[in-house]
């Protein structure tokens, strides 16, 4: 009697052990489902504008497709490498920047543009013309904003003026992807009825029947975009729809980067081009 009566409550104890444990696992899983909820678009954007804010440098390729303005039927490819260090006072474009185009093939350099702070100076290499911009001889070129939209501080100025406007953007969470093995959230943006521009030219302006939606891919490790898919069209011509996407890959943050050669903006650097002096219009 004595022999079971231990069993029985050996087996009563293990039984409860067991269910506490039980209780203890299901009980994690709820509070990690509860953590994953919360992490709402909006939690994510403001996530990714806090990022942001510690990248000093960046490097990174862009893999890019478009619609042809001049036919939206046909398709442009673009693949770029860009070298970006913070400068977030400047509000045309936000950092000193060089950027490499490279024209339906990844070796040739057909154009480039360099940016200091001052100067801009866009190269053609295939015809060795180099427009140059300067910014302190003419400061109207500080009303224009060049492609601050590509930079990640375009970027961030863009997520801060949706959040900002959440009247009339749409923002949602999508199911999380895998890309090269890794996480990330998906967020989509709408837009109804109303145009704007990218980067730190973004202006609500109204525009009847206009649709337009933008999907962001972003790292769950760092909040960084890493790709970009926007759609555009008329809701009285659905088929004629506009598309860009951007990837981004090879990404470096806070790298080391020399100022003097890689935004070196002085006529040395330009002796072998035609220099077009350019004005405001």
């Amino acid at each position: 009697m004595a022999y079971d009566e231990y069993s029985t409550d050996s087996i009563r104890s293990l039984f409860k052990t067991k269910k506490t444990s039980i209780l203890y696992f299901l009980t994690a899983l709820i509070v990690l489902y509860a953590c994953v909820e919360k992490e709402t678009a909006s939690n994510i954007l403001q996530k990714t504008i806090h990022s942001i804010d510690t990248i000093e440098t960046i490097y990174y390729k862009q893999d890019m497709s478009r619609s042809n303005p001049q036919n939206i039927n046909d398709t442009i490819f673009r693949f770029r490498e860009m070298y970006f260090k913070r400068l977030i006072k400047d509000s045309i474009v936000g950092v000193k920047g060089h950027w490499y185009m490279y024209v339906n093939d990844k070796e040739n350099v057909i154009y480039e543009d360099i940016y200091d702070g001052n100067k801009l100076i866009r190269k053609n290499n295939r015809d060795s013309i180099a427009r140059v911009y300067d910014l302190v001889k003419f400061p109207d070129f500080k009303k224009s904003h060049f492609w601050s939209h590509n930079t990640l501080y375009g970027m961030q100025y863009e997520f801060k003026y949706i959040l900002d406007n959440m009247d009339s953007y749409s923002i949602k969470r999508l199911n999380d992807t895998i890309i090269d093995g890794k996480d990330n959230y998906q967020i989509i943006v709408s837009l109804e009825n109303k145009m704007t521009m990218p980067g730190f030219a973004t202006k609500l302006e109204n525009d009847e029947g206009s649709i337009s939606e933008t999907l962001y891919v972003i790292a769950k490790k760092t909040y960084y975009p890493k790709r970009i898919k926007g759609l555009s069209y008329c809701i009285n011509n659905p088929e004629q729809k506009i598309f860009i996407d951007q990837k981004y890959y090879d990404i470096e943050f806070n790298l080391t980067i020399d100022d003097r050669v890689q935004f070196n903006t002085t006529n040395q650097s330009i002796k072998e081009f035609k220099k077009i002096e350019m004005k405001p219009d």
